[in-house]
């Protein structure tokens, strides 16, 4: 019985997923959901109560499930180069299969500190990563610029997300479709690591 319950959980999670990326958070209905998932609309509102909280309950796994991945790159004994890289193109993948995560974090923060990030340790995971020792040691010898590891940080962060936030202007500009975004973001993964290391390369 407490099986079936969580695969009825997990239904309801997928086909809210599904509904959010096509209709977005305004545009999705709880009933949309409720057919995708092929139970009543009394079922979802038992598990997850209102649009809000299944919205928040899949993000939630959604980040939790990146940032394990991301602890993993930031802790990896690979050279400086090489991880910024790996970190841009994954980054990228995940947040092009996530778009609507940012919103759901930037909604989030109105309140002191982002909850999620607190309960998650963010700011310790960060501090605390083979990555920002790296970026420490390898100022330390000369081979980069010194900076402060966290405006490295947030420049991948900000390149990465802002045009996925911006897609609509940014496919309008560039008379982009859904298929010439996707290949505008790939060639980004190129673009945004040579940038960086371009940066941190003039001592």
């Amino acid at each position: 019985m407490a099986e079936d319950a969580q695969d009825t959980e997990q239904k309801i999670k997928n086909a809210a997923r599904k509904v959010f990326l096509e209709q977005g958070y305004e545009g999705a209905k709880i009933r949309q959901i409720a057919d995708e998932a092929g139970v009543n609309l009394a079922m979802v509102n038992y598990y997850f109560r209102s649009k809000e909280l299944l919205f928040k309950s899949i993000y939630l796994d959604t980040f939790r499930e990146f940032l394990g991945r991301m602890v993993m790159m930031l802790n990896e004994q690979t050279p400086l180069e090489v991880k910024i890289w790996k970190i841009i193109d994954r980054y990228t993948d995940f947040i092009l299969d996530n778009p609507l995560l940012p919103m759901f974090v930037l909604a989030e923060q109105r309140q002191d500190g982002v909850p999620i990030f607190k309960e998650l340790n963010v700011k310790g995971i960060v501090e605390g990563s083979f990555f920002r020792k790296q970026l420490l040691e390898e100022a330390e010898k000369g081979a980069i610029r010194t900076v402060e590891p966290l405006q490295v940080i947030i420049t991948i962060m900000s390149s990465v997300i802002f045009p996925v936030i911006a897609k609509p202007i940014v496919s309008y500009v560039g008379a982009l479709d859904d298929a010439g975004f996707r290949q505008f973001m790939e060639t980004r993964k190129q673009i945004v690591p040579e940038m960086i290391m371009a940066y941190l390369r003039q001592t």
